[in-house]
């Protein structure tokens, strides 16, 4: 269904540029330097290790913020809001309380970066502190508290909230960049893991505009300002999901958002997914900005498709390529053998595969992968 995925342009830190771990000097005089004295233990220092280190430290990057448009009015009681319904969606997938989120860590005996399911109590997980309790109550009433009925306000918050979510994680991110830049210098001399870095940073300035967007649209109460695909499949699945991602091809393989140009003039939108299980249904929500024209093909296929199955593969490849907001049903994923487990773990690896075949490799698991066969 989807063509090769273009692989990004590695770089390097520029002498003169402020150093990556934020020590306020130039990096030619900070991280290049230390790292010019430091013997490199390939095995300790690979590239693979460095990358699951950084997503280790990530846990040590958590701070409050309220999201709210006006600050005036926050009460400045950050909670840890959920991106994801705690009492509806989290509880209808949970098993004792507990649902599975993947994991990235490093393998006893392998040197390579490996997904693993993790248990977590459904009250911590999708949790941010990204609102205050007064805006988290106000803003998410209309989809908490009140029955779907697919109006554009009600899917402008659920976008909203995805991408909140989202930047809060990216901030996070590049901070956890930081803290492992600063506790091993020779990382910045990792190609791979400063693109990753240079990308989390355009990321966040993209995250940015998309925000001065959603505030104007709320502010002007033009809600219809967002297109948006809704889809009632009639059965349960065992996954849930709300992010927001851009995403490189359509369904054809054809480009959608430029996501490997890293030209800083260059501003790339967010498409918005949630998959919301209910009692004994599926609800798919899927939006974007109407001005956003590289989504337009894709919108026209969602409208135009007949077939659920390509529905579904799509939806699922656009997840697991993109996406780390994904919990699923204990009870789903334990009665699955550990071929199709794997199937799942390497399709989520994505741009962590640590070399160019395993990244091939995993893409054959994402592209033929089919989350909505995990059905409760």
């Amino acid at each position: 269904m989807f063509a090769p995925i273009k692989e990004a342009k590695q770089y390097q830190f520029k002498p003169y540029e402020e150093c990556p771990c934020e020590s306020g000097k130039r990096y030619k005089f900070c991280c290049y330097a230390k790292s010019k004295d430091l013997k490199i233990d390939s095995s300790k220092y690979s590239a693979a290790r460095l990358t699951a280190e950084g997503q280790k430290l990530f846990r040590d990057t958590e701070f409050k913020m309220c999201f709210g448009f006006d600050t005036s009015e926050c009460s400045k009681n950050v909670i840890g809001a959920h991106s994801i319904q705690n009492n509806g969606v989290l509880n209808t997938i949970s098993f004792e309380n507990h649902v599975y989120t993947l994991s990235l860590e490093i393998g006893q005996n392998s040197m390579l970066p490996q997904l693993k399911f993790i248990t977590l109590g459904k009250n911590k997980a999708s949790i941010f502190s990204g609102f205050c309790k007064k805006h988290d109550e106000e803003y998410f009433k209309c989809i908490e508290d009140e029955k779907y009925e697919e109006t554009p306000e009600q899917n402008y918050w659920f976008a909203f909230r995805a991408l909140c979510f989202e930047l809060h994680r990216k901030l996070r991110l590049k901070k956890s960049y930081s803290l492992l830049f600063k506790k091993h210098a020779q990382a910045t001399k990792v190609p791979s893991i400063y693109t990753n870095f240079y990308n989390t940073e355009l990321n966040i300035r993209d995250s940015w505009k998309e925000y001065d967007r959603f505030k104007n649209v709320y502010v002007e109460k033009s809600f219809d300002q967002l297109e948006s695909f809704v889809k009632e499949i009639p059965f349960k699945v065992g996954f849930t999901s709300t992010t927001s991602v851009a995403v490189g091809i359509d369904w054809e393989g054809n480009i959608a958002a430029d996501i490997y140009n890293y030209d800083k003039n260059l501003f790339i939108p967010s498409m918005y997914i949630s998959v919301i299980p209910q009692k004994n249904s599926t609800m798919i929500i899927i939006s974007r900005l109407k001005e956003d024209t590289c989504y337009e093909n894709i919108f026209s296929q969602l409208k135009n498709n007949k077939h659920d199955e390509k529905l579904f593969r799509y939806i699922t490849f656009c997840l697991a390529e993109y996406s780390e907001n994904v919990y699923f049903s204990p009870s789903v994923i334990d009665s699955l053998d550990e071929n199709n487990k794997n199937k799942i773990r390497n399709a989520f690896m994505g741009v962590v595969s640590p070399t160019l075949e395993l990244r091939l490799q995993n893409l054959i698991d994402t592209t033929s992968l089919n989350l909505f066969d995990l059905r409760l």
